[in-house]
């Protein structure tokens, strides 16, 4: 039986520009953290977080209040914006947990299981229709991610789990996002969930010893924290322009950057098992994409 072709609803402009916008999203978010893993050799992941939070929430509620779109944080539906929010917090703070205990180029490619989670989770919650083939992609991507974790083996961290558990929550946000109206502003999304996920970090105050930071310490988070704002911002723009089983898996562009800044900085280079991991993960994305755009052109096809 072929497999079901998904409803035409999104043009093909609009998916261009969410790919374009997860492309810029994906390397704004991976310089980001390499920047905050490089401060968690001097301050708490939890602390690292709520500093470059106050940086990057005076920006971007500043940017929100310019443009006078406070005012449809009513038109937002609460329980949305709160999950939204939850899956942006969760998602942030077990990821950089994560990121300060184990190489940066694991943490890059054990991320890339969320575009798996978010194609099988738009078919399960949001109606769009994804075959057998594509089911059997995010499988494969699976099998990929446990080569990268190896769980019961020497090279397992514990740790590796907090980025496991980091992607489960930006799963939950990305498919949240996409139930947001359309006329909500996207810097106004950027803005609470900067907010959540600054607030949030302090949560992690009580199991982790603080240290006063330096005026060097504040001026290195900007960095990460613009990154923060514009990856948020790209990826908001990004989930809400195309069909989402269409602009996340360029979120695999993550991997080549994470690569390649793990050597320059740390010099560290994956052995064989993770390459592979990395290998199948991200063919598994590619194969998707590449379904996606084969059953587009035979919907156009049978239109014409």
């Amino acid at each position: 039986m072929p497999e079901p072709t998904p409803a035409a609803t999104t043009t093909p402009q609009a998916n261009l520009r969410g790919i374009f916008a997860m492309l810029a999203g994906m390397a704004t978010f991976v310089v980001g953290d390499a920047m905050m893993k490089l401060i968690s050799t001097r301050l708490p992941a939890g602390e690292a977080i709520f500093l470059r939070g106050l940086i990057a929430m005076p920006i971007v509620w500043f940017i929100a209040f310019r443009q006078n779109t406070v005012h449809k944080l009513a038109e937002i539906p609460k329980k949305l914006l709160m999950m939204r929010n939850m899956g942006d917090a969760g998602g942030s703070l077990m990821f950089q947990s994560g990121l300060s205990r184990i190489p940066f180029a694991d943490a890059g490619a054990i991320l890339q299981l969320n575009p798996l989670l978010v194609t099988a989770g738009a078919a399960l919650f949001l109606g769009e229709k994804v075959g057998w083939r594509r089911w059997t992609a995010t499988v494969v991507g699976l099998l990929g991610v446990l080569l990268i974790i190896r769980p019961g083996s020497s090279a397992f961290s514990w740790a590796s789990l907090l980025v496991v558990g980091a992607v489960l929550f930006a799963t939950m946000r990305d498919l949240v996002t996409r139930k947001l109206p359309v006329g909500i502003p996207t810097v106004l999304v950027t803005a609470t969930a900067t907010t959540a996920i600054s607030l949030c970090a302090l949560l992690l105050a009580p199991f982790e010893t603080w240290i006063w930071p330096t005026a060097g310490d504040f001026a290195f988070l900007v960095i990460p924290a613009l990154c923060m704002l514009l990856g948020q911002t790209f990826v908001v723009i990004s989930i809400r322009s195309g069909d989402v089983s269409t602009v996340v898996p360029f979120r695999y562009s993550a991997i080549l950057w994470s690569l390649l800044l793990s050597y320059l900085v740390w010099s560290y280079i994956p052995d064989a098992t993770t390459f592979t991991g990395i290998a199948i993960v991200a063919a598994a994305g590619l194969y998707t994409l590449l379904r996606e755009q084969k059953l587009r052109r035979l919907a156009r096809r049978a239109a014409q």
